[in-house]
């Protein structure tokens, strides 16, 4: 059987090898900083491993310190990974957890007894909090994130019997050195060599999952407004009207233009020009229902694909939106810039997607000749009936 030292030796090896794959990943990947962490977590581990290893000439209480702020680091780039960025907080957070676990492992350091259970103790904790993190990510995909929590699960089931051992057993009770409870701890080096294996890819996979969110966000939104994109809106649009049509259900489109765009960006430039929009689409963003949709039609002009509302419901609706935006302010250097919105809108009926968008045109095109900064509705005439 190998011995303890040798085990220790291989862990170091297999962490070592995952943290140069994952700081590949995070340095060609960094808009997704929860690579940074996994990788810099597994390189504590490592570091606590070969402490582990040295444990003759240092006391085992440094790399005890060292392994469980690794998991502190694995658990943060999970947080980071949910959040979709670093959450706020981490050098605080990583301080007292510093301080709370280095002075529990120094007052238990006579102790390997209870030193091993208070490790075991923040695996099963941190372990449960990896796979709660994960759970939460929205969009997740079900079998990726069934796989995290089942490796996860298991090295907590591990730990949790590690420490009911160190507790309850006189064999480990009375253990003072890592080669009397060789049976526990051959078995816990061998799974972390596995698991840190099947970490890492499971890391990797998260990673391309990310990507691939991305790269469908960049292919159906539009990047200054984060508005549905005119095609992505038509694909949703067709399927929203099928089904309202389907279940019975009422509706309406609206076409909004910003008034006098040009001379926004002809007096500020483009990049107020851009502001504006920005901040028009946030409040686009505020008004929608999950059923809603919302896309940046081009320039200046927004469709807005509302479900579940009556004739009167959804002129409240664009009149809410332009007095909104019209108490709008946005700051352009020591001042700020106001702007009005004119709005066109329809009831939906069995018309297809692109006469419906004519209506809602027609419509918008009243407003414009009304004054501006004003919302009609569209109405057929009678050669249209």
């Amino acid at each position: 059987m190998l011995d303890m030292t040798t085990l220790m030796l291989v862990l170091a090896l297999t962490t070592a090898t995952a943290v140069v794959c994952l700081l590949v990943a995070a340095a060609l990947n960094p808009q997704v900083p929860a690579m940074r962490f996994w990788a810099t977590g597994l390189t504590v581990v490592v570091a606590g491993a070969l402490l582990q290893a040295v444990r003759e000439q240092l006391p085992l209480w440094i790399s005890a310190v060292a392994l469980t702020q690794g998991y502190f680091l694995l658990w943060w780039g999970a947080r980071s990974y949910r959040h979709g960025g670093s959450p706020e907080g981490l050098w605080r957070a990583m301080l007292l957890f510093l301080l709370a676990q280095g002075l529990a492992f120094f007052i238990l350091r006579d102790s390997l007894r209870f030193s091993i259970m208070t490790h075991s103790a923040i695996v099963v904790v941190v372990s449960v909090l990896m796979a709660a993190e994960l759970v939460r990510v929205k969009a997740s995909q079900r079998t990726l994130t069934l796989a995290w929590c089942f490796i996860w699960g298991l090295h907590a089931a591990l730990y949790a019997r590690r420490f009911v051992l160190y507790m309850l057993d006189p064999v480990y009770i009375q253990a003072v050195t890592f080669e009397q409870a060789e049976p526990v701890e051959v078995l816990t080096y061998l799974e972390g060599i596995v698991f840190i294996y099947a970490f890492s890819m499971l890391c990797i996979m998260f990673l391309l999952r990310r990507l691939q969110e991305e790269l469908k966000q960049q292919a159906t939104h539009d990047p200054l407004t984060n508005l549905l994109n005119r095609r992505a809106f038509e694909e949703a649009a067709h399927r929203q009207l099928a089904a309202n049509r389907r279940l019975g259900h009422e509706g309406g489109l609206m076409l909004l233009d910003l008034d006098r765009f040009k001379s926004i960006n002809d007096t500020w430039g483009h990049q107020v020009g851009d502001r504006v929009l920005a901040a028009f689409a946030r409040l686009l963003n505020r008004q929608l229902r999950e059923q809603d949709l919302a896309c940046r039609f081009g320039g200046e002009e927004f469709l807005l694909l509302v479900s579940g509302v009556n004739q009167q419901q959804l002129a409240a609706m664009a009149q809410r939106l332009r007095e909104q935006w019209q108490a709008t302010e946005i700051r352009v250097g020591d001042g700020t810039l106001s702007t009005t919105v004119s709005i066109g809108f329809t009831m939906v009926g069995p018309a297809p997607l692109h006469l419906l968008v004519e209506q809602a045109d027609q419509a918008l095109y009243r407003a414009k000749e009304s004054g501006r900064n004003c919302a009609h509705a569209w109405e057929a005439s009678p050669l249209a009936q």
